[in-house]
């Protein structure tokens, strides 16, 4: 597109277009919306109230790819103070909910979210809904509701018809996403192609390079990396156009793995070494664990068995956290939604009262015949009272149980378990009693993952932890402490008895039968176990030393169950 310019402004004069360029190229070039906002600056004087308020929503949308979201978001309030449309305002009110998506502020994201949408749920014109529809899918993704975030697109697709094609192709490349997400590789790579296709086709390139990568990660879970390849790194040039950070690290950090595999070990070190020195900014977690992983095969390669486990363990905690996080947002946007429905019963019990009070003044007024009426209402707002508070109390106690709960397999979260076996212990200690603790370890579990994928890595997650509940007594406490590491509580219990039950556990796994998986492979786990000691105070030595344990087990061989013993330190 050539443009011409004038003595410092426009050359049209007309700011309208001008503005509607700038749209445009921000979702095309962003160097020449860049070059655009220049020249519009010198011509701010002459705008009217109505396109500096455009102007400064506009200038939002920069600072948004750059990250810098403090900017934006005054950028935001300055549009603000010019008395936006109903349009636009709907379009401010949906880039702060970005904003405050990427700050994990979810309380208040999902507040501007709810406030756009009864704002405007009784308008005629279906497209300022599809847009907030089109921003709660940003909020289904990032909290990991890929089920939710599925049927959304779908409805968006339903709603909006092709009538608005920036929202359609968000709506494609969403629905794509989710069926990536829930591990339908083939039908999510046709679906990318099908949102490429569209969004190329209506000039919305940086939707089309998420379309690429998209079937890139189809292709890496698929096992075809030589068709992933060329994608990542077609999409790698898309993301740079646009100076798109998070997004040109992600594609990094798969290049740098596949360059492993592909025994280009030059090109996966440079982007490892590149990505391992982010910042430790959450948004960069899972890159500099993909990155230290290939640090860690490198060093393995060369015999540096040292530096490769000290990679490993990096690795490992920047997943540990990952994981932490994503329990953290879950359970922040749960509450969020819970505070926002408890403000509006607690409203609509304020307004029932009201009406209450004044039907009351009506009836005394009125013959006595009519106590019998004002007895029955008072007696069914009780009852729906009392209906509102049950609800209540029962959200409130799924939540809590969801926040104790490991989202994939179901048995406590790694807190949970050692805040409740923390109180077992007190009341062993109290009564004299013995008490085991004991660490398990998927062996070569990410072999699994490498090999047939993430979907059947969670199936042997999920697998191996029904085969130990079956067991396990009920009073014992199992917990997942992340990744492939588990940690039961044995309360009562001493460390032979202890070592039967581990041994029956390690027999169970390694006879699990993995066709149901789609695939042939064998499942073995490493166990170590220590008992309660006299000068123990807390559970934190027991889990030492079961995790010294485990580490022998693994270095004689895996596939063990071995009892701490004083000369494993």
């Amino acid at each position: 597109m050539q443009l011409v310019f004038a003595s410092g402004v426009f050359a049209s004069q007309n700011f309208d277009e001008d503005l509607a360029k700038v749209d445009k190229l921000l979702q095309t070039d962003l160097p020449q919306a860049e070059i655009m906002f220049a020249e519009l600056e010198h011509s701010l004087p002459q705008l009217t109230s109505s396109q500096l308020a455009t102007y400064h929503t506009l200038y939002s949308i920069k600072y948004l790819y750059l990250s810098e979201l403090d900017k934006a978001n005054s950028s935001l309030e300055l549009a603000l103070s010019f008395d936006p449309s109903e349009e636009l305002l709907t379009r401010i009110y949906l880039y702060k909910v970005t904003i405050y998506l990427m700050q994990r502020n979810y309380q208040a994201a999902f507040s501007m979210l709810e406030i756009n949408l009864s704002r405007i749920k009784n308008y005629q014109d279906t497209s300022l809904k599809v847009a907030s529809y089109v921003r709660l899918l940003n909020i289904f993704l990032d909290l990991n509701a890929y089920d939710e975030m599925r049927d959304t697109a779908s409805l968006v697709l339903n709603l909006n018809q092709g009538k608005n094609t920036k929202d359609e192709c968000y709506a494609k490349l969403y629905l794509a996403v989710a069926t990536l997400r829930l591990a339908q590789y083939q039908q999510a790579n046709n679906l990318f192609k099908e949102s490429q296709i569209y969004c190329e086709t209506n000039e919305q390139p940086l939707i089309g390079t998420m379309s690429i990568k998209g079937q890139a990660e189809s292709y890496f879970e698929l096992g075809q990396l030589a068709i992933a390849k060329p994608m990542f790194e077609t999409a790698l040039t898309g993301y740079q156009k646009f100076r798109f950070q998070p997004e040109i690290n992600d594609v990094k950090s798969y290049l740098s793995k596949i360059y492993f595999y592909q025994q280009d070990y030059a090109k996966a070190a440079e982007y490892a070494d590149e990505l391992s020195k982010l910042n430790e900014d959450k948004v960069n977690q899972h890159v500099k664990k993909r990155a230290n992983e290939v640090l860690a095969m490198l060093a393995n390669k060369d015999g540096d068995y040292a530096k490769a486990y000290q990679y490993q363990q990096i690795a490992h905690t920047l997943d540990l956290q990952d994981l932490n996080d994503k329990t953290n947002k879950q359970n922040a946007y749960q509450m969020a939604r819970f505070n926002n429905a408890e403000a509006n019963r607690e409203n609509k019990s304020l307004q029932q009262e009201r009406m209450l009070m004044m039907q009351q003044k009506d009836l005394m007024l009125k013959e006595k015949s009519s106590s019998m009426m004002f007895s029955t209402l008072l007696f069914g707002v009780c009852v729906g009272l009392l209906l509102l508070l049950l609800t209540a109390w029962l959200q409130r106690n799924q939540f809590r149980r969801q926040a104790q709960r490991d989202g994939l397999t179901g048995i406590y979260n790694r807190q949970t378990g050692q805040d409740l076996a923390e109180d077992e212990l007190v009341q062993v200690q109290a009564n004299h009693n013995q008490f085991s603790v004991m660490i398990l370890d998927l062996d070569l579990f990410k072999s699994i993952n490498d090999r047939f994928g993430h979907a059947t890595g969670d199936w042997t997650l999920k697998k191996v932890t029904h085969v130990i509940q079956d067991i396990i007594r009920p009073t014992d406490i199992f917990c997942r402490m992340g990744g492939e590491e588990f940690v039961l509580y044995l309360p009562n219990t001493d460390e032979q008895t202890a070592s039967v039950l581990a041994e029956s556990i390690r027999s169970e796994i390694e006879s699990i039968n993995t066709k149901y998986s789609g695939h042939n492979f064998s499942i073995s786990i490493s166990i170590g176990i220590s008992s309660l000691d006299e000068d123990d105070l807390s559970l934190d030595p027991l889990l030492s030393r079961a995790d010294i344990a485990l580490y022998e087990s693994k270095r004689q061989g895996r596939n063990k169950v071995l009892i701490y013993q004083p000369a494993f330190a």
